[in-house]
């Protein structure tokens, strides 16, 4: 059929643009966001050229909405025009505005939408058809969801602990101030009552197991950590001083009273991936700048152990259903919530006896 020439000037509104919002692959249904190829609008299906074969798409994932890591059989090319997004998959990055992302064909691929609304963006082929053109004989081929659900839990665990590195706990010991002895003192201080109240999660974790497979991750972790409040105590020589804060405390009894409510792997996100990333980080950074005052080994003992206490809970986290991911997600983000308002107030207080 030839086509038809517009007469005039037409404006066609994206929302007017038909929308196809998932596909199904394999007999599995996979989300697209919102997929709004301009070949499925009469104007534009006769107004773009058939011997080209350009092919484009609006597409939209609204914050915290996945497309799943996928391939494609053709080159595309994604232009960020609105918003922010994250990429997974053979690249992990930040999508702003104003990005462009070529992608040849079978490279695996995902897509998240972040900031305050999500994304826009243009998806351009420029060969054989549209991705979806086809819904019922999509251009496309999905990982295995759950792989790709564990790979987006640790890549989002990676962004966590890059920003836990802006938190005021690092600004503290990286400043000036960590060589006021009071200052450096009460820090010490605040580090104790955590180390107390880390010790309750682990008891707590292991107590309250319900599966065998974390309970031998849980007494595995139990084992190297067991007892390091008593000796952060010890190597202080009496020298600390107790402190009560009623935010340090909330934030701190935060991560025992979870260990009463929720599931085994929920735990694993919270123990190993949250709190040893967050010491791992940490302790990198505080022990050669603590290390020069010869006041406790502390420091020095978690940079040593714990990188490895954060990878000793990967294994478990693999496998495991949608809904599962679904709340190892939100607890990470909640963890991750708490354990920088806990060592922001730490810094607060570590600064306030200057």
């Amino acid at each position: 059929m030839s086509k038809r020439t517009l007469n005039k000037v037409t404006v066609i509104r994206r929302e007017a643009i038909p929308t196809l919002r998932s596909v199904i692959v394999d007999g599995k249904e996979h989300g697209l966001g919102l997929h709004k190829d301009f070949r499925r609008d009469p104007v534009l299906s006769q107004f773009i050229p058939d011997n080209t074969r350009l092919s484009m798409a609006w597409v939209h994932l609204e914050p915290g909405e996945t497309l799943d890591a996928h391939e494609h059989p053709i080159e595309t090319m994604i232009v960020m025009c609105a918003g922010q997004g994250r990429m997974f998959g053979d690249v992990t990055t930040e999508l702003l505005e104003g990005d462009v992302v070529a992608i040849p064909r079978g490279c695996a691929h995902g897509f998240v939408g972040a900031g305050t609304h999500g994304y826009w963006a243009l998806s351009i082929q420029f060969e054989a058809r549209g991705l979806y053109e086809r819904p019922d004989d999509a251009l496309v081929s999905f990982k295995d969801e759950s792989a790709s659900q564990y790979e987006e839990l640790l890549r989002r665990n990676d962004q966590y602990m890059e920003e836990h590195k802006s938190n005021a706990i690092f600004r503290f010991v990286e400043s000036e101030r960590v060589n006021d002895a009071a200052q450096r003192g009460r820090l010490i201080d605040t580090i104790q009552v955590w180390s107390g109240y880390f010790q309750k999660v682990i008891m707590s974790r292991m107590v309250f197991g319900r599966d065998e497979r974390y309970l031998a991750l849980a007494r595995q972790h139990f084992a190297g950590e067991y007892g390091h409040d008593e000796n952060l105590a010890a190597s202080r020589h009496g020298k600390g001083t107790p402190v009560w804060d009623p935010l340090l405390e909330a934030c701190s009894a935060w991560f025992a009273s979870k260990m009463l409510s929720i599931d085994d792997a929920e735990k694993t996100v919270l123990v190993h991936l949250v709190l040893e990333g967050a010491a791992t980080v940490f302790h990198r950074v505080a022990h050669p700048i603590m290390a020069k005052f010869n006041e406790t080994d502390h420091f020095a003992v978690h940079d040593l152990a714990d990188d490895g206490h954060l990878e000793m809970g990967l294994e478990v986290l693999k496998g495991l259903s949608p809904a599962a991911y679904a709340r190892c997600l939100r607890i990470q983000k909640e963890g991750w919530d708490m354990l920088n308002a806990l060592t922001a107030r730490m810094a607060e207080l570590a600064e306030a006896a200057g």
